[in-house]
């Protein structure tokens, strides 16, 4: 990260008392330990955060009373302000619910963020966006923003580590130990990171960085108390032992699977009064690493390219997950934006995307898939 550019987001947080730090919806590992090592990080600054987050503590490795908490289920334009609001892991408005929207934009000015989504719409006018990997001594100087993207990386973690050799911070024991967790757990969802069964951590081919994600590792695992590392290795391993019941539901997925008219997309849906979906809990941990595992296995065939799974949530709202080979998340996305929904609500990574409708009508929503399934027919087909 471009020192000028880190030194000024720096320097706008330290200049407040309070700041609010937001995670995206249905927080992930990724977007809560980077809000972790941020809020660590300004408190030793002498400032005062607060996380507001969206889901359960299952998601989380934390003593909710170390942590100034609140969920972004009951913000409300009564919710008092902090003097600068901090966004990690997101950068467009479509991440987070309407009701923490409308509260990021009541702070004006005085909102700055780190992001590695490559998302059109962006919740700020002023930011710097990073779109290919670059060593140290070849980053573009570019003029500093209050909101830095770099879609290059494959973590948001990773970004705040970046961040913090920026402004010559030497993370501490527990700031690295969540770096390391929001590391593994978006890496390890592409196949970028895999550890061992003795606990060892390697970087595979996949990151193709130009070796950023390798030396960010290790700067982070230099850090770490090997205690540690293992704390955060059997937290993972723990909230994703699956139930009789689990099982059982991945093993339906293969029965349930549907393909477009080429079989080059493989999909599964998941009605919004899905009876086995609703006896899981809906959108747990585990029901989503499940789904996850489906998605990888699936891709995993010679004539599929894309895969997809879309379901409903506990927030009342029809989610889907695509990952794919060649770019085609993407490319299907963009497809059905310029030709047939140019209000699609989705995007994310050139292989791996999410989306979100804000219905749980069962026709609205089977309408909604079926956008995706003839739009990876046509892009599929090309």
């Amino acid at each position: 990260m471009p020192k000028n550019c880190a030194e000024y987001i720096n320097n706008k947080l330290k200049s407040a008392k309070t700041v609010d730090i937001f995670c995206h919806t249905s927080s992930d590992e990724d977007t809560f330990n980077s809000a972790k090592a941020m809020y660590s990080y300004l408190k030793s600054q002498g400032v005062i955060p607060r996380l507001v987050v969206s889901g359960g503590k299952e998601n989380y490795q934390y003593d909710v009373n170390k942590y100034n908490i609140i969920q972004a289920s009951t913000v409300s334009e009564n919710t008092q302000k902090a003097d600068m609001a901090l966004c990690v892991d997101f950068s467009s408005p479509a991440r987070v619910g309407s009701n923490v929207l409308k509260f990021i934009n009541s702070y004006g000015q005085n909102i700055v963020g780190f992001d590695h989504h490559n998302d059109l719409d962006i919740v700020v006018k002023d930011y710097n966006k990073i779109t290919q990997s670059y060593k140290k001594n070849t980053m573009p100087t570019i003029d500093a923003q209050n909101y830095y993207i770099d879609s290059s990386a494959k973590s948001n973690s990773a970004i705040i580590s970046r961040f913090f050799d920026a402004i010559g911070h030497r993370a501490t024991h527990e700031e690295a130990r969540s770096l390391f967790a929001g590391m593994l757990d978006d890496t390890s969802k592409d196949g970028i990171i895999k550890v061992n069964k003795l606990g060892k951590v390697k970087v595979t081919e996949k990151a193709n960085d130009l070796g950023n994600t390798k030396e960010v590792m290790k700067n982070v695992l230099g850090r770490m108390r090997v205690f540690d590392k293992f704390a955060v290795l059997k937290h993972f391993a723990d909230k994703t032992k699956l139930t009789d019941k689990e099982i059982a539901f991945s093993k339906h997925l293969k029965e349930r699977t549907q393909y477009s008219n080429n079989h080059k997309f493989a999909y599964i849906e998941i009605s919004p009064d899905d009876k086995e979906w609703k006896d899981l809990g809906k959108d747990t941990v585990r029901s989503i690493k499940v789904l996850q595992q489906f998605r990888k296995d699936a891709l995993e065939k010679d004539n599929v390219d894309a895969v997809a799974v879309f379901y409903p949530t506990n927030e009342n709202i029809y989610k889907m997950s695509l990952q794919t080979k060649g770019g085609y998340a993407k490319q299907i996305i963009d497809n059905i934006k310029a030709t047939t929904y140019p209000d699609l609500v989705a995007g994310g990574h050139e292989n791996r995307s999410g989306g979100t409708l804000k219905s749980i009508d069962t026709q609205k929503t089977h309408e909604w898939v079926e956008l995706f399934k003839h739009s990876a027919d046509e892009v599929l087909s090309k």
